[in-house]
């Protein structure tokens, strides 16, 4: 049976962004004792957080946050964020049991169930944040993006893979397009420059651009993939099987609770700056920057303001899509319920 271009998309998309689409850096949390069990420091149990991207990506945040107002130590664990260059190496190191838990995307969450890995989220990030941004004023909506140059990162890369399925959304096709590989900060200096009129950015990139460009530039927010596909899920909190029984668990029930700490505050608009200082210390992007994305991130609803971020629809949407793009063999994709540890959340909510 043909499977519908949208759908193509849609499924390639979420068999390769496994938050490679982040590239990590910021190590002035890194430590030299990273076992699996995890060391006493001043009475507090150690947990080392896997980050993704050089330098972390504005995601990453909500932890650094978190580290930064002292949430995680107040409830007596002692975190330690890892950045790492990808996603893909998160899980890894989490797979291994190098690090104790980390951010990776959902797709690598599910390929790496599907493995036999033996990790769980523990919470989710749902929404991915790419979109397309133009310059060029006829570019108004989806379907006037045909016969137009966009400039991605590279050919089956994410950006590239999010602008294949924000066209599938009004049936346009690879074929409907040019596209032009640039990719990370060279993307956002084309667009300054007038080199490229259209490109899929992040809303700190955009927020970059608009900084940066002429005043009398209008840049357009075209559409995101959020908008495009509301069930795709974008990125988890995992930690190994072993670590989600006993002492280990308590701990990570606090490390949960200290997030949901963390999310309340960044939602608060009386710490906006401050949260903007300290995506920018992470993201090593301008405050002003980081302050004028900070919103757009919020209404996203990349950090759950309510409730674990693990909707079941979405996770297993997730799950159904690896299988039809044919990146995860049906008898062995993961159940949702072998991937999302709902309980610790829920625990987590009475801390």
């Amino acid at each position: 049976m043909r499977i519908p271009r949208r759908r193509r998309a849609l499924a390639a998309l979420a068999a390769l962004v496994s938050l490679g689409a982040a590239a990590a850096g910021c190590g002035s949390n890194d430590s030299s004792s990273d076992s699996a069990g995890g060391a006493a420091a001043e009475g507090k149990t150690k947990i080392t957080i896997g980050v993704p991207g050089i330098p972390p990506i504005y995601l990453n945040t909500v932890l650094y946050v978190g580290e930064k107002q002292g949430f995680f130590s107040a409830r007596g664990v002692d975190v330690t964020l890892r950045p790492l260059t990808t996603g893909a190496d998160v899980g890894r190191a989490v797979q291994s049991g190098e690090i104790q838990g980390g951010i990776i995307g959902t797709p690598g969450a599910v390929a790496l169930g599907a493995s036999g890995g033996s990790i769980v989220s523990v919470m989710g990030f749902p929404k991915p944040t790419y979109l397309l941004a133009s310059t060029d004023g006829s570019v108004t909506d989806c379907a006037s993006v045909k016969g137009k140059t966009v400039a991605v990162d590279a050919v089956g890369a994410p950006k590239a893979l999010g602008l294949g399925a924000m066209l599938a959304s009004c049936g346009l096709g690879a074929k409907d397009v040019s596209t032009i590989n640039v990719g990370g900060p060279p993307t956002v200096d084309a667009l300054v420059a007038g080199q490229v009129k259209l490109a899929v950015l992040h809303p700190d990139e955009l927020a970059t651009v608009r900084e940066k460009i002429d005043p009398g530039t209008k840049v357009n927010e075209v559409m995101t993939l959020a908008d495009v596909d509301p069930l795709q899920h974008y990125t988890v909190l995992v930690a190994r099987k072993d670590q989600l029984s006993g002492a280990a668990r308590d701990s990570w029930v606090k490390v949960v609770a200290a997030l949901r700490e963390t999310v309340a505050f960044m939602y608060e608009p009386a710490n906006a700056k401050q949260v903007a200082a300290e995506a920018a210390a992470v993201t090593k992007e301008p405050e002003t920057v980081t302050e004028a994305a900070l919103p757009q991130f919020l209404a996203l609803g990349v950090w759950p303001k309510d409730g674990d971020g693990l909707d079941k629809a979405a996770v297993q949407h997730t799950i159904d899509e690896a299988v039809k793009a044919g990146n995860v063999p049906k008898a062995k994709a993961p159940a949702y319920e072998s991937l999302v540890d709902p309980s610790v959340f829920a625990d987590a909510a009475g801390k």
